[in-house]
């Protein structure tokens, strides 16, 4: 049942764009999608997440932060990363930990997942599109994406998904890779938002074409500063007590 109704939407999704690169369409599209896919409960682990909105920070754990990600997390174009950008603009959080790696697709980083040691009370999610564009499975990746929700979760930490950044035409990827792009950011969305997963979204930041990227597919610093900033906006709601500057001085 699940490929045929995820084969349908992805065909709805692909023909509502007309061949652009617009995802308006897929979002309105996926509006149920993660409610159609068989999930462990994530009610409980929901609660133990607004339980922590009103739990006094006297253990700084609480206010950990460890990112995985692939190049476009790991790379600005600069020496000062998007990683040591969250921890300029967020002093009251601390990164305890960056696992951003070039190339690391989501697949790539499902398998091993369940094995790497975590010690952080926020777990930050940024791969997966380079499993859009090349079009993955998306029954393969809906599944990764619930583990890695799931195994966050059975731990006792909180999963934070960013969404996909965006790309331009006129480098690597043609128009068909960023419509996927699209479709699989609205899946993402879908997922988080019937999961009580916090979401970025990352794909709604000012955005300005080729002229906020390096290449084609990596946020220069200007954009890459634009979705940090939106990633401590997503975290702030969750943080706020978290009130002590955590971050090493200098």
């Amino acid at each position: 049942m699940m490929p045929v109704l995820v084969a349908v939407l992805l065909a709805g999704f692909l023909a509502g764009c007309g061949g652009g690169g617009d995802g308006g369409s897929g979002s309105t599209v996926l509006a149920t999608i993660g409610k159609s896919v068989a999930v462990p409960d994530a009610s409980p682990a929901k609660g133990q997440e607004d339980a922590t909105l009103n739990k006094p920070a006297e253990d700084s754990s609480l206010c950990t932060v460890e990112i995985y990600g692939d190049s476009i997390m790991a790379f600005n174009g600069t020496a000062t990363t998007p990683v040591m950008m969250l921890q300029l603009v967020r002093p009251n959080l601390l990164v305890v930990a960056d696992h951003s790696v070039l190339g690391m697709s989501l697949g790539d980083l499902a398998a091993p997942f369940p094995y790497f040691t975590r010690s952080a009370h926020f777990v930050i999610i940024e791969n997966g599109v380079i499993d859009a564009w090349a079009g993955r499975n998306i029954n393969t990746v809906i599944s990764e994406y619930y583990a890695i929700i799931q195994k966050v979760r059975d731990e006792g930490r909180v999963p934070v998904l960013t969404g996909f950044s965006r790309q331009a035409r006129g480098g690597p990827l043609h128009s068909v890779s960023l419509q996927l792009r699209d479709f699989y950011d609205a899946v993402i969305q879908a997922i988080a938002t019937n999961n009580g997963v916090p979401f970025a979204d990352w794909g709604s930041v000012p955005f300005y074409g080729a002229w906020d990227l390096i290449d084609f597919v990596h946020p220069n610093k200007n954009y890459s500063d634009r979705l940090v900033g939106r990633l401590a906006m997503t975290l702030d709601p969750l943080t706020t007590n978290c009130t002590n500057i955590l971050a090493p001085a200098g």
